[in-house]
């Protein structure tokens, strides 16, 4: 049986979650940004805007999370949001999603940048799309979108790690039927676990904010690497999907056995089968 628990991460340690009298001094300084940081960041977004090469505007950049808020600690992470709307870059939003998301696991799983002790963690945010969160500060304007509030959260762990544990199971099938080689299935799965994980965390945040038990359940997911999993298996269950393989293109020629038809004799590689100056893959033939 999974287990999965925030009881061994110093998540609980008493006065981690404890709001601070000021934001983070590392970062801070009376209510502004450090200029080094604020230069740091912003290179570093557009160091990525410019290797991916996205054709729409850039809305803003903007940290967030509790590295922009009073409830700060040692083990947060500076989260990096890019601000586009989606739809400016192509109208089929699922592909969009689906590119941005692959696009930021990559440079997450590729690069370990710290900022004076705190990760730096990248997301890509859809304008249409809400986001809450009790500090936001924009990279780009130089101020407060949305001004850090102290909280003195009260957190139900129990009903966080059922949840946590319950969406657990499900991505398990999921890398299951991945495993087996059955794309559908793990692709279908893994598209309705992230959606069900994306409204469960929305429930929380509309009913008791960043500390309810939907979204701490979303936060213990993420810190045990089952979110990116997740996105692995859909994303690689798609293109496996969309892929031609080369079982596929000598399955066409062995698999029609009219007289119209000719067999293919497999003793070509994929290569020589898309060589167009290539001998043709089957036997010889009568003249007509």
């Amino acid at each position: 049986m999974i287990k999965l628990s925030v009881k061994n991460t110093n998540f609980t340690n008493s006065g981690l979650l404890t709001p601070k009298n000021t934001l983070n001094p590392k970062i801070w300084t009376d209510m502004e940004i450090d200029p080094e940081v604020q230069s740091q960041l912003k290179a570093i977004a557009e160091d990525i805007l410019k290797n991916i090469e996205i054709e729409a505007e850039i809305k803003d950049i903007v940290i967030t999370g509790s590295t922009a808020s009073y409830n700060w600690h040692k083990f947060s992470d500076i989260d990096l949001h890019i601000l586009m709307d989606f739809k400016e870059i192509d109208k089929n939003l699922e592909l969009v999603k689906r590119m941005l998301d692959q696009t930021r696991i990559n440079w997450n799983k590729t690069h370990n940048i710290f900022i004076r002790g705190h990760e730096v963690e990248l997301y890509f945010q859809d304008i249409n799309e809400p986001h809450k969160a009790v500090g936001i500060w924009s990279i780009l304007k130089e101020e407060w979108v949305a001004d850090p509030v102290k909280l003195n959260p009260e957190l139900d762990l129990r009903t966080a790690e059922k949840k946590a544990e319950t969406i657990v199971k499900s991505i398990e099938h999921a890398v299951e039927s991945f495993e087996k080689g059955d794309n559908i299935d793990a692709y279908e799965y893994a598209t309705k676990i992230k959606k069900k994980i994306a409204n469960m965390r929305k429930s929380g945040l509309d009913k008791e904010g960043i500390y309810s038990p939907e979204n701490l359940a979303f936060k213990m997911l993420r810190n045990a690497n089952y979110l990116e999993k997740l996105s692995d298996i859909k994303i690689t269950s798609y293109d496996r999907m969309m892929s031609i393989q080369e079982m596929y293109i000598k399955d066409y020629f062995n698999s029609n056995k009219d007289k119209e038809h000719m067999e293919f004799e497999g003793k070509y590689d994929l290569e020589e089968l898309l060589d167009p100056d290539g001998p043709a893959p089957w036997g010889e033939t009568e003249d007509v």
